[in-house]
C-alpha cells in the first residue's frame, strides 16, 4: 500500500513525532511510506534520515492556499492509497488538496490535543466529516467529539501514541539511583507549568530538602524564558534548577532522573510521560484526565493539583520518602503498563483493521 503522511512540520513537537513513529511503522510492514511537509523546519530530520523514510517538503514562505494546491499536486503525482495527516491546519490543508486533486485515497485525520476551542473546533471538526476517519489520542477529545459532533461517531477511533519500546531500555536497578533528580522533558512554555514546579522546588529545598530539578528541552518562549530564569534567580535556586536545553537523546535524561514531573495545564496523550513509563520512570502530574489514564496515583506515581506550588512539592516529597523497595515496585509497574499499552503489533493491527474497512466501502 502507497500512504502519503502530511505533517505541518518536522518541528519538536508530539504530534510530529507521533506522525513519524506511525510513518516508522508501516515502513516497517513493507509499505511505501513518503512523509511531506508544509513547511520547512528540520528537528525531527535526523530520525527521517535514521530510519530512511521518503521526505520531501515545502517552503517557509508559500501563503496558504499556494500550499494546499502544492499539496493537491503531490497528490497527483504520489497516487497514494492512503493518506494521513495530523494536527488542524494539516488536516484541512489535506481535505482541500485531496478533492482539488480528484484523488481516490482514503483520508484519516488525526486529533492531537485534548484543549477545546468552541468556534475553531466547530469549523475544523465540521470541514473534518469530508475526511473518512478521524483518529484521536485523547480519551476527553473522544467524549467531546462524540458529544458534540455526533455525526463523527461512526468513524472516530481512540489510538494511544506509538512508543518504541526498545528505544527506551528499562534498568532493572534504575530504583537505586537515588540521585534525587527530578526533570521536566518538554517545551519550556507556559501551558507547561514550569513556574509553579520551580515553585515547589522552592519550597523543598526551604524544607532542607537537597533536589535538583532539571529542565529538558527547547526555549523558544523568550518572553516565558526570562519569567523562569527571574524567578530562578530571585528564589536564589541558581544550583537546584538546572536548564539543559533541548536534546536528541531523550533516553540519557531519563536514566539521569528519579522522577519525572509533568505538570502541564492540559495533555493530550503526553509523549513525555508514555517514555517515562517505559523507561521505568515514576511520574508526578498534573490532576487531568489523560494523565491519569497513564499514571495511577500511587501506583506508577503521584497525581496532584497543578495549580498549586504546595501539592506539587507534597507529591515530590512522598517519592522522595519512600523506601527503596516501594521505588522499585512504582518503577517496575510503569515499565508493565507500557508493554501492554504500546505493543505496537496490536496498534497496527487496529490501523489495519480500519483500514481494510475503508478499502473495502
Amino acid at each position: 500500500m502507497k500512504i502519503l503522511f502530511i505533517a505541518g512540520s518536522l518541528n519538536q513537537g508530539g504530534a510530529e513525532f507521533q506522525l513519524l513513529q506511525l510513518a516508522k511503522l508501516f515502513q516497517e510492514h513493507k509499505h511505501d511510506v513518503e512523509v511531506f511537509a508544509i513547511t520547512d523546519y528540520n528537528f525531527y530530520r535526523p530520525f527521517i534520515e535514521k530510519n530512511n523514510i521518503a521526505y520531501f517538503h515545502l517552503n517557509n514562505d508559500q501563503g496558504k492556499f499556494k500550499r494546499v494546491l502544492l499539496t493537491a499536486k503531490k497528490i497527483k503525482i504520489t497516487q497514494p492509497d492512503l493518506i494521513v495527516s495530523y494536527l488542524k491546519v494539516p488536516s484541512q490543508v489535506a481535505v482541500f488538496a485531496k478533492y482539488i486533486s480528484h484523488s481516490r485515497a482514503k483520508l484519516i485525520v488525526g486529533e492531537r490535543t485534548s484543549f477545546i476551542q468552541p468556534l475553531y473546533d466547530c469549523f475544523h471538526f465540521n470541514l473534518m466529516h469530508l475526511a473518512d476517519h478521524l483518529t484521536v489520542n485523547s480519551v476527553v477529545r473522544l467524549k467531546q467529539l462524540q458529544k458534540h459532533f455526533s455525526f463523527l461517531r461512526n468513524k472516530i477511533s481512540f489510538f494511544p501514541n506509538i512508543i518504541d519500546l526498545d528505544a527506551f531500555p528499562y534498568d532493572q536497578k534504575r530504583s537505586q539511583l537515588n540521585s534525587r533528580k527530578i526533570g521536566f522533558v518538554g517545551r519550556i512554555a507556559p501551558e507547561k507549568n514550569i513556574v509553579n514546579l520551580i515553585k515547589a522546588i522552592k519550597l523543598l529545598t526551604d524544607n532542607n530538602n537537597d533536589v535538583q530539578l532539571l529542565l529538558y528541552g527547547d526555549a523558544r518562549n523568550e518572553v516565558y524564558l526570562e519569567k523562569v530564569n527571574s524567578l530562578i534567580a530571585k528564589a536564589k535556586l541558581q544550583d537546584s534548577v538546572v536548564l539543559k536545553g533541548k536534546t536528541d537523546t531523550v533516553q540519557e535524561a531519563y536514566k539521569n532522573i528519579d522522577l519525572l514531573c509533568l505538570i502541564s495545564d492540559y495533555e493530550g496523550f503526553s509523549n513525555v510521560i508514555s517514555e517515562a513509563l517505559c523507561s521505568g520512570v515514576p511520574v508526578i502530574t498534573s490532576d487531568v484526565e489523560e494523565n491519569k489514564y497513564l499514571i495511577e496515583n500511587g501506583v506508577n506515581g503521584f497525581v496532584v493539583n497543578h495549580k498549586d506550588p504546595e501539592s506539587i512539592a507534597e507529591g515530590i516529597e512522598k517519592y522522595l520518602q519512600m523506601d527503596a523497595q516501594s521505588k522499585d515496585k512504582m518503577s517496575k509497574e510503569n515499565r508493565k503498563k507500557a508493554e501492554v499499552l504500546f505493543d505496537k503489533d496490536v496498534l497496527y493491527s487496529k490501523y489495519m483493521a480500519i483500514i481494510n474497512e475503508l478499502i473495502a466501502e
